[in-house]
């Protein structure tokens, strides 16, 4: 597939598109260590006596769900730009009755609740051989850092090519976001393609400043997709139906909730499988 521009760069999602969370068992076991280490510095600061009904695994999964329902909350409120994780982290211990929160102290529960990505997160197998980065996080910042280069992802590209959420209070699909990548590689948003797994945050942010918008959905929605449509054919047709792209498309569309479905109009220039789908693109 060709399409008619001068391509100089290409901007990738994380999540989903260059990685994917490890398996279930594993993520469960990252989380549950994050959440000790926050109840550990809940009790530096309240005393161990705080919520003696609850063991420590029941602190630390109420202690993130509290402060993971803050950022989501704050985030509607201001969908294109992050909101201040230390302040979710502090009404999050408001909520729970901490007494006197400083924000010393919600910085602490912040970073205590921060799991790290080469422990929970995957590269895919053919991920290594991007320019730039552009990612919608909740945390960024030096450890963030540490991680992509344990994962060994900063042997193929600049951190000043990475425009992160977290670090720049922005969130996709806000131009600006795109923008600090493509400043930072000198390069105009029309000699660039995104590729990302998200219809409202990489796709219509792409279409906004006409960089070309490449959707590599996540294989879990392919396969809710496909279950979808062999749900509607006939005994004699299962094997007969094919997912395409238009149906995917359509699918996706369908289950977006929260009000805040991707235009009708908005659609990819073009869909992969994988991300060396690319090379024939390139």
């Amino acid at each position: 597939m060709k399409f008619g521009r001068n391509v100089r760069c290409i901007l990738f999602d994380l999540g989903g598109t260059l990685w994917a969370r490890k398996e279930a068992r594993v993520e469960h076991t990252c989380e549950r260590i994050a959440n000790l280490q926050a109840v550990l510095e809940l009790f530096r600061y309240a005393g161990s006596g705080f919520h003696p009904e609850m063991d420590a695994d029941e602190l630390g999964q109420l202690l993130r769900k509290s402060f993971e329902r803050q950022i989501r909350d704050k985030t509607r409120q201001q969908v294109e730009y992050e909101p201040d994780f230390v302040l979710a982290a502090m009404d999050a211990l408001h909520q729970l009755g901490v007494p006197g929160v400083t924000r010393e102290f919600g910085e602490a529960i912040y970073e205590a609740l921060r799991v790290r990505s080469p422990h929970s997160r995957a590269l895919f197998d053919d991920a290594l051989y991007l320019l730039g980065v552009v990612t919608n996080r909740h945390y960024g910042g030096a450890p963030f850092h540490e991680d992509l280069r344990a994962m060994g992802l900063l042997d193929y590209f600049e951190l000043r090519h990475m425009a992160i959420s977290a670090d720049l209070g922005i969130r996709k699909p806000h131009p600006d976001i795109f923008l600090h990548a493509l400043n930072s590689l000198n390069v105009l948003p029309e000699e660039a393609a995104m590729v990302g797994d998200s219809l409202r945050a990489d796709i219509v942010g792409a279409k906004r400043l006409d960089i070309l918008a490449i959707w590599r959905p996540k294989a879990s929605l392919r396969e809710e997709a496909r279950a979808a449509l062999h749900a509607t054919a006939t005994s004699g047709q299962v094997q007969q139906q094919e997912l395409t792209d238009d149906y995917l498309l359509a699918y996706t569309r369908q289950i977006e909730k929260r009000g805040r479905q991707t235009p009708d109009d908005i659609k990819p220039d073009a869909i992969i499988e994988c991300l060396s789908d690319l090379l024939a693109m390139f």
